[in-house]
């Protein structure tokens, strides 16, 4: 029997397989091999923006089809945003981005809420935003988004961050109060990216754990989100190398950043100067739609 390809080990080194005792345990048996990590390679990243544009077509906050099937911004070339990927062996069924904000990009919800985000860098607060968040309808019954948003949470706190935030439609919004505990930061308002509503939601990484703690004491282990996401072992110190989510996050890799900048030139056509400076110094190859 020969060695398994070099790629396939530190593809393991870097996922996280689930176990099957974990919370919502009958959720996840009917998945082959069910693992978590952070998309590195061309063809993770490729299923996942595919994934999103599946979905938001489905969803019609993608008005206008694109040949590449893909969704993905800016924002997913910068060095520190993380694409969470759930697998089933190697196939993408759910993924979860978590931007983290920058002084030359901010963050897409700048473009509705910039008063409210500015008040929290006034703080000097360390703050991201979720974004691209699917999973197939097929799969949801599965409770997926669970599992990556507590790689999610946990990945947070490793990095010190100290607000999540994130735009969700109006008819979205009971749920992310209630399951994740997320309180109210911005109003109402029309975000034309998507062509729908938006209502932005922010946790604050200091008092989550007391908020968690004080809703889910009296609930049972099974669904109790305090357990799951505070008390259970952490999913990330389960990783060979053990440091794998906990470095310095790096640029997309040349062949996959060269495909992507190919695919959708659309997604830097109104940078600033400042901007594209920023970006040639981790991609040089860049088109030209980036002079």
């Amino acid at each position: 029997m020969t060695d398994a390809p070099e790629q396939l080990i530190q593809e393991r080194r870097r996922s996280v397989r689930l176990r099957r005792s974990a919370m919502l345990k009958a959720k996840l048996d009917e998945i082959d091999r069910p693992n978590i990590k952070i998309a590195e390679t061309r063809d993770e990243f490729a299923q996942s923006f595919a994934l999103v544009y599946k979905e938001y077509l489905a969803s019609a906050y993608i008005k206008s089809p694109h040949p590449s099937e893909m969704h993905f911004s800016v924002f997913n070339f910068l060095p520190a945003t993380c694409v969470f990927i759930f697998r089933t062996y190697l196939t993408v069924i759910s993924t979860l981005t978590q931007i983290f904000d920058t002084p030359l990009f901010g963050l897409p919800m700048d473009a509705l809420y910039k008063e409210e985000l500015d008040t929290l860098r006034a703080q000097g607060r360390k703050i991201t935003e979720l974004s691209a968040l699917a999973t197939p309808r097929e799969t949801r019954w599965c409770n997926l988004m669970v599992f990556l948003s507590r790689t999610m949470f946990e990945y947070s706190r490793m990095n010190g961050v100290d607000d999540i935030c994130i735009m969700v439609n109006p008819k979205h919004v009971n749920f992310y109060r209630t399951m994740f505990l997320f309180e109210d930061f911005g109003p109402e308002k029309f975000y034309a990216g998507v062509g729908a509503p938006a209502v932005a939601l922010r946790i604050d990484m200091k008092n989550i754990e007391r908020n968690l703690l004080e809703k889910y004491r009296n609930i049972e282990m099974e669904t109790n989100m305090y357990e799951f996401f505070c008390k259970l072992n952490s999913t990330l110190e389960e990783l060979q190398n053990g440091q794998a989510f906990h470095e310095k996050r790096h640029p997309m890799e040349e062949d996959a950043a060269k495909f992507f900048f190919q695919a959708r030139q659309d997604v830097l056509a109104k940078l600033s100067k400042q901007q594209k400076e920023y970006l040639r110094v981790f991609y040089p190859f860049a088109p030209m739609a980036m002079t």
